[in-house]
């Protein structure tokens, strides 16, 4: 199973900034894709191109890793809970072990869980354990329950908005 970690985006090609630090007991990481970078759909949405700006949200409290997507001008495009166990919250690095569902927030609101077959094989094949499994069908219902209920993600990540001179001024200087 695939590992998500603090710092990996600064590493993509295509990636024109990064920027992490810590607001109150969050991690955020912000990636600001280059004019030049050409766009690559995922999950048959467009969420990286010329001038996007992504957000990575460290929830340690709710254990889990929220990223929002925000294209050239600053509009949303979605946000992606990465259902994960426990954060692990090392002095240089954040680690998550990734249960590979995950679940879709559109900018109207509407929530698809998304990679369950991935899922199922991956518990039925031993990558997943029981355990793991588990932790994941409960905290997957325990997300959509408080998504709809407005209760998650938090207010500072779901209200989360772009500041496009800063965006501006980060790609000048890269």
């Amino acid at each position: 199973m695939a590992t998500i970690r603090s710092g990996e985006w600064q590493t993509l090609p295509g990636v024109a900034d990064y920027l992490a630090g810590l607001i109150d007991d969050v991690l955020i990481e912000r990636a600001i894709w280059a004019r030049s970078a050409e766009a690559a759909p995922n999950g048959g949405r467009a969420l990286a191109g010329p001038g996007h700006i992504w957000y990575r949200f460290w929830l340690w409290r709710d254990d889990q890793v929220v990223e929002r997507y925000f294209d050239a001008q600053g509009q949303a495009l979605g946000t992606q809970v990465d259902l994960c166990m426990p954060l692990q919250i090392g002095e240089r690095e954040w680690t998550a072990r990734d249960l590979l569902l995950d679940i879709w927030i559109s900018p109207e609101g509407r929530v698809t869980v998304s990679n369950e077959a991935a899922f199922e094989a991956a518990v039925s094949s031993g990558q997943l354990t029981e355990e793991e499994a588990s932790w994941a069908e409960e905290h997957v219902r325990r997300l959509t329950g408080a998504i709809a209920q407005r209760r998650f993600p938090p207010a500072m990540v779901r209200n989360w908005q772009v500041d496009l001179r800063r965006i501006q001024e980060a790609l000048a200087k890269a």
